[in-house]
């Protein structure tokens, strides 16, 4: 293999010839959907940007929410085509407030903010695989060969189901395992209190309460209660206790809690983490790139975090594309030293990776393969066409899609 350059000999200019979105959906077999407490996953979708360069080059972005919205993602793409399609950029780290300051009166937040920034993730991804380097080398560079990994998951709409995932977590190496809350709060009790006992020793847990973008939330004093039992059973953390738009609910459960309260996996913008921040809202500030904006975005709520003493842990929830931006962001930013590492069976994880993971004593160690390490192919949009109505769905009953 020809050694890659060294960053400061790479050419970072870029033109954008043009802009494609792509939807894809990889729907689960009867029987064996993903059930929980608030319905039925019968999709994992996927809302995609690829990029192409003016010499043909291709890159891939994901807008994370399209999980949740993928039919919304191909209208931002079209509405943001005058301003990226034929530009000359110096360096891909600037199309994203390219488009923040043409399209501010719309997008300043929500997907809208995640599609703009798919495409300027997608912009990185094409410009490194290029030049041959790793995404990361064009975001500041390899920070850490290997990154702490928890699993991610916990699903389930019985304890046993919970405790079951998460003892095979730990099986397959994974030091610090994340399950979510019941839909009330007794409950949620309930669950937590069964399932510490039964981790191995040494085994850390965390609880999301899945509040964020609950349809029906949790008051802020019961969020506070499951917190206090959360917290005496030892938790890493105590995850989105509260609505995203709740910043006085959050700075309010946290000063009651002695564990470390984290959000908001779901906020669009670095001004909506700053004003969590700055009210004392939260010990761990969890952005995704793919939601807040894309690489740049994601680097700067990291440096705010860091400038307050909170700590910063991605959301990483989606393709393989989702995953392997935010592993690069992570692994090029000194104040990332933790990364959410999804274990829920999702075929567009693994079919957009270039090459697997690599998992090694609870890390992921970061791969050499120039870009992020994806790739798109007509093999793998024919396999997962696009079947609206099938992925998540908040607050649907079972029976419902959800």
């Amino acid at each position: 293999m020809t050694p890659a350059p060294p960053p400061d000999a790479v050419d970072r200019r870029l033109t954008v010839a043009s802009l494609r979105p792509v939807l894809l959906s990889a729907v689960y077999p009867p029987g064996e959907e993903l059930a929980w407490v608030g319905g039925v996953i019968r999709s994992w979708d996927a809302a995609l940007v690829e990029v192409i360069l003016s010499d043909g080059t291709t890159g891939l972005g994901e807008a994370g929410a399209g999980i949740m919205a993928p039919t919304a993602v191909p209208g931002i793409v079209e509405a943001l085509r005058p301003y990226v399609e034929g530009q000359d950029f110096a360096d891909p780290l600037h199309v994203g407030d390219h488009l923040r300051d043409r399209t501010a009166f719309w997008s300043r937040g929500g997907i809208a903010s995640g599609t703009l920034g798919a495409v300027e993730a997608a912009c990185v991804d094409a410009v490194g695989k290029r030049e041959g380097v790793p995404a990361y080398e064009l975001l500041g560079g390899l920070r850490r060969p290997s990154i702490e990994a928890y699993a991610s998951g916990g699903l389930g709409s019985t304890f046993e189901q919970v405790a079951q995932w998460a003892l095979g977590q730990v099986e397959a190496g994974l030091h610090t395992v994340k399950f979510r809350a019941m839909q009330d709060p007794d409950t949620t009790v309930e669950l937590v209190r069964h399932v510490v006992p039964l981790l191995p020793e040494g085994t850390r847990f965390v609880v999301d309460a899945v509040q964020g973008c609950a349809s029906e939330p949790w008051s802020v004093e019961d969020a506070t209660r499951v917190g206090k039992v959360v917290g005496e059973l030892g938790a890493r953390w105590y995850e989105e206790p509260c609505r995203a738009e709740n910043v006085a609910g959050y700075a309010t459960v946290r000063a009651a809690l002695d564990v470390p309260v984290s959000g908001v996996e779901s906020d669009g913008t670095v001004e909506e983490f700053r004003v969590l921040i700055e009210a004392g809202g939260v010990d761990i500030a969890q952005p995704d790139a793919t939601f807040v904006g894309g690489p740049v975005a994601f680097g700067r709520v990291a440096d705010l975090a860091a400038a307050h003493g909170v700590a910063c842990v991605p959301h990483v929830w989606g393709s393989g594309v989702t995953l392997m931006t935010n592993l690069h962001v992570s692994a090029a930013h000194p104040h990332v030293e933790l990364f959410e590492y999804c274990t829920l069976p999702n075929p567009l994880r693994e079919a957009l990776l270039v090459a697997p993971l690599e998992l090694r004593d609870s890390h992921v160690v970061l791969p050499a393969t120039p870009g992020f390490g994806v790739r798109l192919t007509a093999e793998v949009e024919a396999e997962f066409p696009f079947r609206p109505g099938g992925g998540h769905v908040i607050g649907a009953r079972k029976g419902e899609a959800a």
